[in-house]
């Protein structure tokens, strides 16, 4: 639960009292800026600077006067337009003893767009009948252009063949959200009706075991069916194909989600022809050649399809970006976001400090940390931008603190660090502790996780390097995907709330492990509340789990779909490289599994204390022998339990997982140790001073709506 009694607060407070006393110790100089202020000002407080960028220019001639003095930036309120980034570098990093903080001034809110600010002048009536021809019914009227290409936008398209992120476009936002590209239908999805050609993978329903291979010099990608009830649409998009016609989905399994040029379109067979194969083919994985007339796609960006107010397209051949306004135009900005690049750069710098600020409205990441060492980001907000939140790369002792990240077009923050062949191992020591991350995977659907330490894709791709790092007391929730992901070397997860996750795809976790055995281990995994997920798995190692403790974790999922495994171990490699398993003292409540276990080294095995509650199957074990997963007698090295009603928590229904002191459950177990829950989530600190509204969190999920994708059962769960 969201809490004020935190773990991991001394250490942090440790360095920020020790910045007080050296800010205290020598004389600080400071820095004002404000957008009302003059580039040629002193940057006094009754003179303030215009820029960011002058003001960086004052902190180097500060830093050359004075290299042992504190330097803080204070920044106004209001709107500060990055038509490039902010970046800091070498010359602009402060010391240990003279750290350089970039702040809001008390009690403002300094904007960081990476946007341009859209006036009326801008947006101009259409009058081509071609283009008038084009438009919707519902839209007739409605629809305004904007001259991209004569407001000097570069991110023009066309899409590249193949994407599975935003596709290189620019972006259109306004203050409050994401103005949404258009798409048909507008939520949910249309299916499939019979698959012709699968353009890569198997082609028989021996999927196991099967070549999931792309056909890379195969002149078109897959061919289908499509079904009548969207006829009608598809033989408008055959008359578009010149200006590029784009369809979006999962094509044969929930973790794969690409953007495909579309090729031809038959309105006479109701076919349509993909321009380029993807990754193991089109048609669901267990039912091939055919599919299983379920796969989920959607067309998007087109004119035609703008149909409801926020709407809009970029049109590839005209260069113009056509949009409804929002129902709210009149007193709303418009932003349109047309950069790859961060807002904030911090590149190979040191001892920088970004406290307080908002950065929003982006293409690229909302802020990067790139090399360098030391660096903290505290208080601030990072909303409304496409790629991830914050992005850690290498680099040293960085810290994202009492944050709040959300509506991302990808995941929260990325981390990379450390050197995981030298020995021993050497960590990055990056940490990501309280901050609220919510919202995200908005854009890019799979493997964009509220925190990624060290894997980035399916099957057998997407590992990266990420030793050492530290992700505590985080409240993450709101995803289709996973929570976090964890792959490389000694990372310590916990304290963290995460829940809402996997709300599209399934074959998920809460915390979601693939990784091999040769460059994965040494991780603690600890004291995580994980919950309320219709179809996701909490803890799930999908391949291998070498010399990683799971302890005093409460997975409760209220499962409603096929899958919901509260602690799901795999056989991965293990025929290879012999796995024990160490999990203690954990809850499993309410979830279709509760505990599932296969190890090669079942006699070395740590599994003690573990409990399951209202779980319809608690236990499951599984040894390997000659190669192959197989069902076994149970090989736990304490007591574990099973209850089939509450065991003693101070309030189940209210979420109140705390143990009374007469516990059924501690009498049971009197190893048990009680699980810290008061202490997991968000706590109040300096930069978090209150804790978010229970009702917009809303956990019980009263206002939420998710597209769940439907006929994707994973049958591959050796």
């Amino acid at each position: 639960m969201i809490s004020r009694f935190p773990s991991l607060i001394p250490a942090v407070a440790v360095t920020l009292a020790a910045h007080a006393l050296l800010c205290s110790a020598a004389q600080a100089a400071d820095i004002h800026v404000a957008p009302t202020g003059s580039d040629a000002a002193p940057g006094t407080a009754s003179q303030p600077v215009a820029s960011l960028e002058r003001a960086r220019d004052l902190v180097r001639s500060a830093r050359r006067e004075a290299p042992d003095a504190p330097i803080t930036v204070w920044i106004a309120g209001g709107d500060y337009l990055q038509g490039k980034p902010l970046i800091l570098g070498p010359e602009d990093s402060g010391t240990a003893q003279a750290p350089v903080v970039w702040r809001a001034t008390e009690g403002a809110t300094p904007r960081l767009l990476g946007a341009r600010r859209l006036g009326p002048q801008d947006f101009s009536p259409i009058t081509d009948p071609a283009t008038l021809a084009r438009i919707a019914p519902a839209a007739k009227g409605k629809v305004i252009a904007i001259d991209a290409a004569r407001l000097g936008f570069k991110h023009l398209g066309p899409y590249p063949d193949v994407f599975s992120d935003t596709g290189g476009i620019l972006a259109l936002f306004t203050p409050d959200r994401r103005l949404p590209i258009s798409r048909f239908p507008n939520r949910g999805f249309m299916t499939i009706r019979k698959i012709l050609f699968n353009a890569g993978g198997p082609t028989t329903r021996k999927w196991e075991g099967a070549d999931w291979h792309i056909l890379e010099d195969h002149p078109t990608g897959g061919i289908f069916e499509y079904r009548d009830e969207f006829a009608a649409r598809h033989e408008v998009w055959s008359r578009l194909l010149d200006r590029g016609v784009w369809v979006k989905g999962y094509w044969r399994i929930p973790w794969q989600n690409e953007a495909i040029r579309v090729r031809a379109i038959d309105p006479a067979k109701q076919v349509l022809t993909l321009s380029r194969p993807v990754p193991g083919g089109i048609g669901n994985k267990y039912t091939r050649p055919e599919g299983n007339g379920r796969e989920s796609y959607w067309v998007m960006n087109l004119l035609e399809e703008i149909d409801q107010p926020g709407e809009w397209c970029l049109d590839f051949v005209d260069k113009k970006i056509y949009l409804w306004p929002p129902d709210d135009a009149k007193d709303a900005e418009i932003f349109v976001a047309d950069s790859t690049e961060p807002v904030v750069l911090l590149d190979r710098a040191e001892h920088i400090t970004l406290r307080g600020l908002l950065v929003t409205a982006n293409s690229g990441p909302g802020i990067t940390m790139r090399g360098g060492s030391a660096n903290l980001i505290a208080g601030c907000t990072v909303r409304l931008v496409d790629d991830y939140g914050v992005r850690v790369e290498e680099g040293k002792n960085h810290t994202v603190l009492s944050s709040d990240l959300s509506h991302l077009g990808a995941g929260g923050v990325f981390l990379s660090g450390g050197d995981e062949k030298a020995t021993p191992r050497v960590p990055a020591g990056h940490r990501v502790i309280n901050n609220h991350i919510h919202h995200f995977s908005e854009l890019q659907r799979v493997y964009t996780p509220g925190v990624n330490i060290g894997f980035t894709g399916g099957g057998n791709g997407g590992h990266h390097t990420c030793v050492g790092m530290t992700v505590a007391h985080n409240l993450i929730h709101d995803t289709p995907h996973a929570g976090v992901l964890l792959g490389s070397y000694d990372n310590v997860i916990e304290y963290n709330e995460i829940f809402r996750f996997a709300a599209v795809s399934n074959d998920i976790g809460g915390i979601y492990c693939y990784d091999r055995y040769y460059q994965f281990g040494g991780h603690t995994i600890r004291y995580n509340y994980i919950h309320s997920s219709d179809d996701g798995d909490a803890i799930y190692f999908d391949h291998d789990h070498p010399d990683i403790t799971v302890f005093g974790n409460i997975a409760f999922l209220k499962s409603k779909g096929k899958r919901g495994t509260s602690f799901l171990y795999k056989i991965g490699d293990q025929a290879k490289s012999p796995q024990s398993i160490n999990c203690q003292n954990n809850i499993a409540i309410e979830s279709n599994f509760g505990f599932e276990f296969v190890s090669a080294r079942p006699a070395d095995a740590r599994i003690a204390n573990n409990v399951a509650v209202r779980c319809p199957t608690p236990f499951t074990w599984n040894v390997v022998k000659d190669g192959r997963k197989q069902p076994s007698d149970p090989y736990p090295s304490g007591p574990n339990k099973v209850y089939d009603a509450d065991p003693g928590f101070v309030n189940l229904a209210g979420g109140d997982l705390r143990l009374r002191p007469d516990a059924l459950l501690l009498k049971d177990l009197p190893d048990f140790k009680p699980i810290p829950f008061e202490k997991i989530g968000l706590y109040v600190d300096e930069y978090r001073p209150r804790l978010p509204d229970p009702e917009k969190i809303d956990r019980a999920g009263r206002h939420v709506k998710h597209d769940a994708l439907e006929g994707y059962q994973i049958l591959d769960r050796k």
